[in-house]
């Protein structure tokens, strides 16, 4: 009965989601390497797990990190000594909808509270630095089986020509993400 009840509840927390966010677009799909958060205690990826096509490394997408920091920092009491962890997952799944422009994640239905929380992190963020958002969305996952580093994101971004993994994350930062000179200084003209 309790399961059953779950069950519905979940449900009707995904029709709800969906409604609340504008349909999605033509996308494409990536397979991320995430490191966000390091201080979890993650297995190493090995080489037959990151064959995929499309491969990007969030390490060498700086301004993911950068933005991160920023809205957990916002959440910071500078009366109290600084906590050794001040960012949590949602600021890094905030970070990736602004910085990166993912619409929708590929990600177990248990974490619609988080991305709920990150949508409403980012969407806080971009007001107040007049920077672009659009909503990120979830797709249920039924790759359970994927290593737990690997994170499958749909952006509106249209890259024709697969490479290897770091011309491809580096191409994507400079010519699909946010300039980070642009962020650094669209968030101190706010300060």
């Amino acid at each position: 009965m309790n399961t059953n009840l779950s069950e519905r509840k979940m449900h009707a927390l995904v029709q709800q989601q969906s409604q609340d966010l504008p349909p999605a677009q033509q996308l494409q799909r990536w397979y991320m390497i995430v490191d966000g958060n390091q201080h979890h205690q993650l297995s190493q990826l090995r080489d037959t797990e990151i064959n995929q096509e499309f491969m990007l490394s969030e390490a060498l997408i700086p301004q993911l990190r950068l933005i991160a920091m920023l809205i957990a920092a916002q959440r910071l009491n500078f009366q109290q000594p600084t906590p050794a962890i001040i960012s949590d997952e949602a600021d890094w799944f905030a970070a990736r909808i602004l910085v990166m422009g993912v619409r929708v994640f590929h990600l177990d239905i248990t974490l619609i509270p988080m991305l709920k929380t990150a949508n409403a992190r980012a969407r806080a963020f971009a007001n107040q630095h007049n920077l672009p958002f659009t909503p990120a969305q979830m797709r249920m996952s039924l790759h359970a089986g994927r290593p737990e580093r690997l994170l499958i994101i749909e952006t509106a971004t249209q890259i024709e020509q697969n490479q290897n993994l770091v011309n491809n994350s580096l191409n994507f930062a400079k010519q699909a993400c946010l300039a980070e000179e642009a962020l650094i200084q669209t968030c101190q003209q706010k300060n």
